[in-house]
């Protein structure tokens, strides 16, 4: 076999109703010229079973097993044995269109990108689509990223990423795990222009075990997170940082007030955002009159 243009990684822990899906969705990409590497992590329910079962016939593929380590380290194993020149990654629960690899491999031919991305179709448990569409962006991303300015690049699902870039930039970080995405982009922005295709080439689905629920992990990783940013040297200056700090802030109130259910935590991080950048005040007047007069007006 030739070597593969592009190693796809799948990380998967007790993903036995979806993984079939998610697999088939890779081997059935109009590119063919791939391997795929499925890490599983030290699952208990019987994903393995149906993983070999799959890829039995297809050379392109391989498992490999660890102990329960996370999503991070499953990656990481994942980019250690790859040897395309391209890297993407698919979580468990999500699903590629066909033309997923052959878009971005496209658009890389247009631009030196450190990585390239796509809009995806947000999808239920069921595989039924929810109307919503992820869409990110293109161009120098840093600033908007550490500002938490809106979606800028949707997810891992959503990448297609060059090997050399990972080597240069790193792995992924294995304290992390609901931010190690956010963490990853983030560096390789700080390198690199990200480009984007504007089709929608992969499904993201959304049920009760997705990790972004967990507003703990949130809060320990995000605050990681920027600690890093800053160590890193990576906020233009100090008011723009403070800017920054306070709007993540700000998300974690609104995490822990909403999904969280915790209002006592949530008016303590909007204290601390409104402590690190007083002018959250005036955002925080202008949001609520926009939202009285939105009610009001109808």
């Amino acid at each position: 076999m030739h070597r593969p243009v592009v190693t796809i990684i799948i990380p998967a822990y007790n993903a036995a109703r979806f993984i079939a899906e998610a697999i088939n969705s890779v081997l059935n990409q109009t590119v063919k010229n791939i391997e795929l590497i499925i890490v599983d992590d030290g699952s208990t329910d019987g994903q393995n079973a149906i993983i070999e079962k799959i890829i039995s016939d297809d050379k392109r593929a391989r498992l490999i097993s660890q102990r329960n380590s996370g999503v991070s380290a499953a990656r990481n194993k994942g980019i250690e044995m790859s040897r395309g020149q391209y890297l993407a990654f698919l979580d468990a629960d999500d699903v590629w269109l066909p033309d997923n690899l052959t878009l971005k491999i496209e658009k890389f031919a247009q631009h030196d990108y450190g990585l390239v991305h796509s809009n995806g179709e947000v999808i239920d448990e069921n595989g039924i689509p929810t109307g919503t569409i992820l869409e990110g962006r293109e161009g120098f991303l840093l600033d908007d990223l550490l500002l938490w300015n809106g979606t800028q690049i949707p997810g891992p699902s959503s990448i297609l990423v060059k090997k050399t870039v990972i080597e240069e930039t790193g792995l992924f970080d294995t304290r992390l795990s609901t931010s190690a995405d956010q963490d990853f982009f983030i560096r390789v922005s700080a390198k690199y222009e990200i480009g984007k295709t504007d089709n929608i080439s992969w499904r993201y689905r959304i049920h009760n075990s997705n990790m972004h629920k967990n507003i703990s992990a949130m809060e320990h990783d995000v605050l990681l997170l920027y600690d890093k940013a800053g160590n890193m040297g990576l906020f233009r200056d100090e008011r723009f940082r403070k800017k920054c700090i306070a709007n993540m802030y700000m998300i974690l109130a609104r995490s822990w007030a909403g999904d969280g259910g915790n209002y006592l935590r949530g008016i303590g991080f909007l204290l601390r955002s409104v402590k690190t950048r007083p002018a959250q005040v005036i955002k925080l007047v202008q949001e609520s009159f926009d939202r009285f007069t939105t009610v009001f007006s109808r």
